[in-house]
């Protein structure tokens, strides 16, 4: 084999190394966390954090298997809609890398287990997760 043949080898592996990577870190889903509050007429306040990691992010959708939402409050640029199993918040600027946002929604059950998933423009970002 001659050595141009060897030396192209070498740099498509080469590339195809570095796309594989590209791809890991390009579809790093955000990170997502939570915390709960008791309120005084027996309604919960949970806190969503989201915080963007590698893509930017354009909406996020939460599911409720319970369907306790009751009301959604989101950051400024945001528009978030909920019919109380489903919440769908979306903004038309994008989350950069490092920057968090805070959703405040008010349930009536401390026991959330949101399922959650991050959309860039088009499409999904990473896998969805679970709170």
């Amino acid at each position: 084999m001659s050595a141009l043949k060897k030396r192209a080898i070498v740099v498509s592996a080469a590339l195809l190394v570095m796309a594989i990577a590209g791809q890991a870190v390009m579809a790093a889903a955000p990170r997502i966390t939570k915390s709960v509050t008791p309120m005084e007429d027996g309604i919960f306040m949970v806190r969503i954090r989201m915080t963007a990691s590698g893509n930017d992010v354009y909406a996020l959708r939460l599911i409720d298997p319970e369907a306790a939402i009751v009301d959604v409050f989101s950051p400024r640029g945001w528009v978030t809609v909920t019919d109380g199993e489903e919440t769908l918040a979306r903004s038309g600027t994008a989350l950069k890398d490092g920057k968090s946002v805070e959703f405040v929604i008010y349930s009536k059950s401390d026991k959330v287990a949101y399922t959650w998933a991050a959309f860039g423009k088009i499409k999904q970002i990473g896998k969805p997760g679970t709170l």
